[in-house]
């Protein structure tokens, strides 16, 4: 085993240390897949246990792929498919597949998104008379959602604390419909698993047998459920590596617990802890700013990064005078940059919100940068394909009700809004799903004329459903649109997003055919849940385009240059609780925050902040963020134009174009500025910081030479 001479002296142990209980502190960028990956192999290759016997769990189906090829490259066993190898959700789906019958389910059940999810609960709200005005549906999805990864179900609601009774009551009548329609959300994947070990010792049994090594990648991340299930399965064997950085812990919101790793060796009193604190990624500079940031947080495990990288440069700082200026000096930077030799996709612009992004959009638009905002619109979340997938999950299950009213008009054939409210009623009324209605009380409940619709319809699905039994993934699809005449009707429309939409759909297909090519089951119900396992991953392939994105969208990637933006008090820290414990947690899942943006960058990273920011349309002062005065001066450059790429004996620095501009400023000089036009110089301050003019148009003006942006033309 060569490769194992590839590890640094942590990352060894780690490896080597197979048996009982371990904690893996991996720092930012200190190889921590590598350790994962070179630690099951060297399980297969010692011949510790089956491919079938390990479990890895990892926290996308991307990261899951990319791991199980690494694999490949350093084993040589038949049986490699027989690992699980996947993300918690995939893994659960995997368990309820086959034991879903143990609990009450049947195990051809299906997945719902959260479109579904919202879909469902909008029928709830209707059938318990809720006004949406005054009980929002996204804060009770949200708390169905927290409840369910606390594990929690709505006869336990109460018990923890003052809850709404009518969110108990959703709640209650959402889960029974899931049940009704067969289907699990993406929380019940994990919910209903656990369930089933508890209330079927022998099938937890089965499964601890099973699983002789289990390793979880990214366990800062973990929730309680995730954290339960992780516990329950590792109990005979005790063979559970996790590895994570509590101070890359950033997902409170979506209920991850960094009590989880901090506390990992109270749950396991005889646990090993090694510590990855050696740097693969950035600059010493940069790694001892995130160091000296982080070290001020109570609730964190002691380390402290290294690297054997360069010093590298001072960490640049804009102070902008509002929110367009901080825009333009990056958009401007970039410019620069881009023209000096630097690619636009080794160029990251991070910001704490979304909405901070539009000014970054205009002004790299109006220097014709080509940029990606990442979180758009996602392949799989765009209605033709939505539309596409539902029929595809009727010949799969035709009790799926969401799906069946999602199709039953289109592509349009009559089937108006009225009737089916009508079909809902009617379901409702006899327990049965919408298919099952149609099929044997449809002739007795609707008149004639509607009737015939609706027979067409379900004779549709009939013979759908026939053909697709011999007939591969790709097939399927193509039998869809054929039946549904789905394609055809957007190639006759001569309306460019139709065209659009028909481009998508192909490529839909290309999808299910690469699916083919790369999983031995090949059914179209794996089809189906590998697509909605993977409804939150970005489907987008990097492009050559500089990448804006919020903090949180930017962990576990990396740029050679990092803008690390509004970096303001109010803003970054974004702060809203009251308390004093809750506030405090607060600004430590903030300052953890700015850990991950400052670690991302490899070799120069620029902080900005404005002095003045627009909040509903007025301009308010502000305050630059005290994650920055947390940064030792000596670390820091304060810049106050555009940065640039310089050369010298071949290697690549960024420096700016002030001090050229200070120096060559002198009284009498002759400038343009560029809203006042021609002027002269009168006078230059003694911190060659303000300078007065006297415009040919406007007469006299002090201005900050930050932010004047003068260019001398006499």
């Amino acid at each position: 085993m060569e490769w194992l001479k590839e590890l640094n002296k942590e990352q060894l142990e780690a490896v080597l240390s197979t048996e009982g209980p371990l904690l893996v502190l991996a720092g930012a960028g200190s190889g921590k897949t590598r350790v994962i990956t070179y630690r099951i192999a060297y399980i297969l290759n010692m011949g510790l246990a089956k491919p079938s016997n390990i479990l890895a769990i990892t926290f996308t189906n991307k990261a899951a792929d990319e791991m199980k090829e690494r694999i490949k490259k350093l084993v040589s066993v038949e049986s490699f498919a027989e690992m699980w190898v996947s993300t918690f959700h995939s893994a659960c789906a995997k368990i309820l597949r086959m034991e879903a019958h143990n609990i009450g389910f049947s195990n051809n059940f299906v997945i719902f998104d959260m479109q579904d999810r919202n879909q469902l609960l909008k029928e709830c709200f209707t059938k318990l008379n809720i006004d949406e005005e005054k009980l929002e549906l996204k804060f009770v999805s949200r708390l169905i959602s927290n409840f369910k990864n606390m594990l929690v179900g709505p006869s336990d609601v109460y018990k923890e604390g003052n809850v709404d009774p009518r969110v108990v009551e959703v709640y209650r009548l959402y889960n029974k419909l899931l049940k009704e329609y067969n289907a699990f959300d993406f929380d019940d994947l994990l919910y209903y698993t656990i369930m089933l070990f508890k209330t079927n010792p022998d099938i937890l049994e089965k499964y601890q047998h099973k699983f002789k090594y289990i390793l979880v990648d990214e366990y800062q991340d973990t929730n309680h459920a995730q954290f339960y299930l992780i516990y329950l399965l590792s109990q005979k064997h005790r063979n559970i590596c996790v590895v994570g950085d509590d101070d890359q812990s950033i997902y409170s919101f979506r209920g991850a617990d960094v009590r989880n790793i901090l506390e990992f060796e109270n749950v396991f009193p005889d646990a090993k802890v090694i510590k990855l604190e050696k740097n693969y990624r950035s600059t010493k500079t940069i790694l001892s700013a995130a160091n000296e940031v982080i070290k001020n947080n109570r609730n964190r495990k002691p380390k402290r990064l290294w690297t054997d990288n360069n010093e590298g440069e001072k960490i640049y700082l804009y102070p902008a005078f509002d929110e367009v200026d901080e825009a333009n000096f990056v958009s401007m930077s970039i410019k620069n940059l881009i023209q000096g030799g630097i690619k636009p996709s080794e160029i990251g612009i991070l910001y704490r919100t979304n909405a901070q992004s539009l000014n970054f959009e205009n002004a790299l638009s109006s220097h014709s940068i080509p940029y990606k905002v990442v979180g758009s619109l996602r392949f799989y979340e765009r209605k033709e394909i939505k539309d596409i997938i539902a029929y595809l999950r009727l010949i799969t299950n035709p009790d799926d009700n969401l799906s069946l009213f999602r199709v039953i008009n289109v592509p349009k054939r009559g089937i108006g809004p009225s009737t089916v409210e009508k079909i809902k009623v009617l379901s409702d009324e006899y327990g049965i799903s919408a298919y099952r209605l149609l099929k044997e009380r449809g002739d007795f409940e609707f008149d004639r004329r509607t009737y015939a619709k609706l027979y067409d319809f379900i004779l549709l699905l009939e013979s759908m459903r026939t053909e697709a039994e011999s007939k591969s993934v790709v097939e399927v699809i193509e039998l869809v649109l054929d039946k549904t005449k789905y394609m055809e009707s957007l190639l006759s429309s001569k309306n460019e997003e139709d065209f659009q939409r028909a481009k998508n759909i192909e490529q839909l297909i290309s999808a299910a055919a690469m699916f083919e090519e790369e999983n031995e089951d090949k059914s179209l119900q794996n089809f189906l849940n590998s697509i909605t396992l993977s409804f939150e991953e970005d489907d987008g392939q990097k492009e050559d385009k500089v990448m804006l994105m919020t903090v949180h969208a930017a962990k576990g990637l990396e740029f050679e240059v990092v803008f690390l933006t509004g970096l303001e008090e109010g803003l970054f820290p974004l702060l809203r609780s009251e308390g004093e414990i809750e506030l405090q947690n607060e600004l430590e899942e903030e300052r953890r925050l700015c850990y991950v943006a400052i670690t991302r960058a490899k070799r120069f990273l620029v902080l900005t902040y404005a002095n003045n920011r627009r909040v509903f349309g007025r301009f308010s002062s502000r305050q630059k963020s005290s994650f920055i005065d947390e940064i030792p001066i000596k670390y820091i450059q304060q810049i106050y134009t555009p940065l640039s790429i310089t050369k010298s004996s071949g290697a690549q620095s960024i420096s700016n174009t002030e001090d050229g501009i200070k120096k060559a400023l002198a009284v009498g000089d002759i400038i343009q500025h560029k809203k006042f036009g021609i002027g002269k110089v009168l006078s230059v301050s003694e911190d060659m910081n303000e300078v007065l003019i006297d415009f040919e148009k406007f007469g006299q003006k002090r201005l900050l030479l930050s932010y004047a942006n003068l260019i001398k033309i006499g």
